[in-house]
């Protein structure tokens, strides 16, 4: 697996963080050096084309993680993370094992750690996660279905099946993270969950969602505005996130121009993550304005 490093001024980490937001918030490690006056930018599960253009643009080092490095990095541990009462992910079976037994009455999701997907722990991801859980309460459980838009791990999908959806659709641009999100809905027990790998930019939603996540980075979401308002039904709700805090009014416009209104939110460092609630439809064919 190809990663890309980089060492920058601290003062710059805002900069850089936009700068390499096409590459999706789950890919990019910034880590702050001893010191605080520097740090390591880093970038996993990076393709030939994507490594050139680091280099050419950025600078910087592509390298190949050999197995005993990348086994340190897909086995990494995270500690459990808790969402409000209702949930807990953890990234190891060692810990899974202790949970059960601190926490009985809750579900656990094992999601190993991985350099490409997320295991929850990335603020846009649990964002994600608390709003789904908050508000799943007020819906009626197995009468609602989810569609989750990036879903790398599959976790969003896992949650909303957790939290009384019937039925999920999960779609990702990345081959690898929909047969990541599948083994991870097997070694979980989940099911009734759809994964497919499909470009947002293109893919026609031919059906609506009562919920619809949509974890991706603000030019995506931007882009394909139209399609995502498209699949989301009347009156029903849709999760913004992947989106830093000096993005959220232009990525949050086409939506809001489309009818949509803020119903919550949660700002996570530079994060934030927003639910809107969906309009009924003025048009009688059920096309939105």
């Amino acid at each position: 697996m190809r990663v890309w490093k980089k060492l920058a001024s601290a003062k710059w980490a805002d900069a850089w963080e936009e700068r390499l937001r096409f590459l999706g918030p789950e890919r990019v490690v910034i880590n702050f050096l001893p010191g605080g006056k520097s740090l390591r930018l880093e970038a996993y599960g990076i393709d030939a084309a994507e490594g050139r253009l680091l280099v050419k643009s950025f600078g910087g080092s592509l390298s190949v993680l050999k197995s005993a490095a990348l086994h340190r990095v897909l086995h990494r541990e995270e500690p459990p993370l808790l969402i409000r009462s209702a949930l807990v992910v953890v990234t190891s079976p060692e810990i899974r094992d202790k949970v059960r037994l601190k926490y009985p009455r809750r579900p656990v999701l094992l999601i190993p750690g991985g350099v490409a997907f997320g295991t929850g722990h990335h603020a846009t991801t649990s964002a994600c996660l608390r709003i789904l859980t908050d508000k799943s309460r007020s819906l009626p459980p197995g009468d609602w279905d989810f569609l989750d838009l990036g879903t790398g791990t599959g976790i969003l999908a896992f949650g909303a099946r957790l939290a009384g959806a019937r039925s999920c659709r999960a779609l990702d641009f990345d081959a690898d993270a929909v047969r990541t999100a599948r083994v991870n809905a097997r070694a979980n027990g989940i099911r009734n969950v759809l994964f497919e790998r499909a470009d947002v930019l293109r893919w026609n939603p031919g059906r609506q969602w009562c919920f619809v996540a949509a974890n991706l980075f603000s030019g995506v979401l931007q882009k394909a505005a139209s399609r995502i308002a498209a699949a989301v039904e009347p009156g029903g709700h849709l999760l913004i996130s992947g989106v830093l805090r000096t993005q959220e009014e232009e990525t949050l416009a086409p939506f809001l121009a489309l009818g949509f209104t803020r119903e919550s939110g949660l700002r996570k460092g530079r994060w934030v993550t927003t639910l809107l609630h969906a309009p009924a439809p003025i048009n009688t064919n059920g096309s939105w304005p």
